[in-house]
Order: structure tokens, then sequence, then C-alpha cells
């Protein structure tokens, strides 16, 4: 279809941005962190900071502890938590989202602190030609190139029986392959280092906490 008059050049980049952006839906859905972005917070004394213009999620908040990177994971806040922390000054030990912001709790005036956030799929409708995109892995490529497909035949009121098949079993293994990286990622007894004093906390599963020296 590279010559069918009846889908211009520009709706051919929207097809693939709109496919692109089901990519990502499926790498990110299943908690695979492949997209992962890092945004670096300066404290200047205020409560609330813009979230990255790109942000889809959060993973984690954290305060950097030193020249050598060392971090202390910050903890999200409930709602019911909120009211305690409200007024407070120094160092982070909480934040929360709040629409377009990230709150931290107590509210810092120094120090700088790391956002790992997910990302949302750029925009590629007016994406040159010769762009370089991320697809993961071959089933990726293929979910992309037959939704593509399946997107541009119906437009042109031709079968799509076969191009819908093929994409949906690219996407069934995409997605278990996607699935199955996440495992490895999966939530376990990790050791965490806060207080920002050098000690280490040591969680187990139940998050009962004993801390050692």
């Amino acid at each position: 279809m590279e010559n069918d008059p009846s889908i211009p050049n520009d709706e051919w980049h929207r097809l693939i941005s709109e496919m692109y952006g089901e990519v990502y839906s499926v790498v990110e859905g299943a908690g695979m962190r492949h997209f992962e972005s890092e945004q670096t917070i300066t404290a200047i004394g205020s409560t609330s900071y813009a979230l990255p213009t790109d942000h889809l999620a959060t993973i984690e908040v954290a305060r950097v502890l030193d020249a050598s990177g060392h971090r202390g994971r910050l903890r999200r806040l409930s709602v019911q938590e909120r009211s305690r922390w409200i007024g407070q000054t120094g160092d982070a030990l909480c934040y929360e989202l709040n629409g377009s912001s990230l709150t931290l709790y107590p509210k810092p005036s120094t120090g700088t602190y790391s956002h790992l956030y997910m990302p949302q799929a750029p925009d590629l409708s007016t994406a040159a030609d010769n762009t370089v995109v991320d697809l993961v892995c071959p089933d990726g490529e293929g979910f992309l190139i037959w939704g593509v497909v399946v997107k541009a035949k119906a437009k042109s009121e031709s079968d799509v029986q076969l191009a819908m098949a093929e994409r949906e079993a690219h996407r069934e293994r995409f997605t278990e392959w996607c699935a199955l990286r996440a495992f490895n990622d999966s939530p376990r007894p990790y050791v965490d280092r806060s207080g920002y004093d050098g000690g280490f906390d040591f969680y187990d599963p139940s998050s009962y906490r004993v801390n050692r020296p």
C-alpha cells in the first residue's frame, strides 16, 4: 500500500504514532521498566515541583544523599497521612502526586531528589521518516507493523482478517515477553538505606521492619 492514494504521507505517520502508543501501553502495562526516565529535582524551599510534561506514572522518588550517588527512598503518602506532614520543613521523607505536581514532605530548602517515572509514548506523527524508534523486541515490531496494516486496510475497505490475525499473534507473544521480563523485577524482600544516617533497614515480605546497624 506504499503508493495508495487514499492514505497520504502524514496519515501514515499518524497511524504509526497511534500504534507506537499501543506498544508503549503493553510494555508499561506489564510493569516492565524499559522506557523509564529520570527527573532531577533541586529543592529550593518549595513544597511542590512540576512533573515532567511526558509523565505517565511514578516508579520511585529518592533523595540523593551524597556526591557518590547514594540515595534514600521516599515513601508515598496516603491521603489520610498528609495532614500530619503539611507545614513541616526539613529533608523530605515522603511524597505525593497532586495533578501535575510532585509534593515533598517535609518541605526541603536544599538537596537534590531523583524522580524515576514512566514516560508517555512520544508523538511520532510529525517525526522524520528516518527517525529511529525502540520497539523492544521483534514481536514489538511485528505488532506495530501489522497494527498499522489493519488500520490502513480498514480505511481502504480491504479485507483485514489476515492482518488482524498477524497483529494479535504478535500482540500475544509481545505481551507475554514483556510480562516475563517484568517478572524478574517482581517485589521481594529488600535492603533500603534510610534515615540518611548511613544505616540500613531490612524488610521482610510482610513489611515487618527490623533495624540493623
